[in-house]
């Protein structure tokens, strides 16, 4: 059996997945259900590698989650949404008339995947980073709840306050930048 990462499948769901480790493993740490010291004596190679696939996993199964609050916040849809074919036909206003400017995206993309690669791997590689920034949305909420309940905890109440604050940014950064 081989397994096998694409740059799509790391930057979409591996990387998300990271984050949602972290900070499942801070939370369950903080709630005495983990002993992350236990985890030293684990070989390198085994443990890179069930981080890994664990990311993978957890990244793939929460991305509904976050296309879901992608849904939800259609305010943000409305203030970046491009058309790119209005754009596309005011940069080349000859090719008003041709049939690709109206022609399905999914097939365009298709068009690009088999007559020109570098077109088509530029395009996958913008798509997985958007998704990618989409799907670490959700994690970068949930660390900024975390650090709220530290901080209403009466533990490190400034260092708390101001990673609440800049988990909320970097959520909303995301979402935002995902949209672009």
């Amino acid at each position: 059996m081989s397994l096998s990462l694409g740059l799509f499948d790391v930057f979409t769901y591996t990387i998300p997945g990271s984050l949602y480790l972290a900070v499942i493993m801070y939370v369950t740490s903080k709630l005495g259900w983990v002993n992350i010291n236990e985890l030293k004596s684990t070989p390198t190679l085994i443990l890179v590698g069930g981080v890994l696939i664990a990311s993978y996993i957890t990244g793939f199964i929460a991305s509904p989650l976050a296309g879901a609050i992608d849904k939800i916040m259609r305010f943000w849809r409305v203030t970046h949404a491009v058309d790119a074919r209005a754009a596309f036909v005011a940069d080349v206003p000859a090719a008003k008339n041709r049939p690709y400017v109206q022609a399905d995206t999914y097939l365009l993309l298709a068009v690009a995947e088999t007559s020109s690669n570098d077109a088509a791997s530029e395009i996958s590689r913008l798509r997985a980073t958007g998704l990618m920034l989409r799907n670490c949305s959700v994690p970068l909420l949930a660390a900024s709840i975390t650090s709220i309940v530290e901080a209403a905890n009466g533990r490190r109440t400034l260092e708390a306050i101001l990673s609440a604050v800049i988990f909320a940014a970097a959520a909303l950064s995301v979402i935002r930048q995902g949209k672009r």
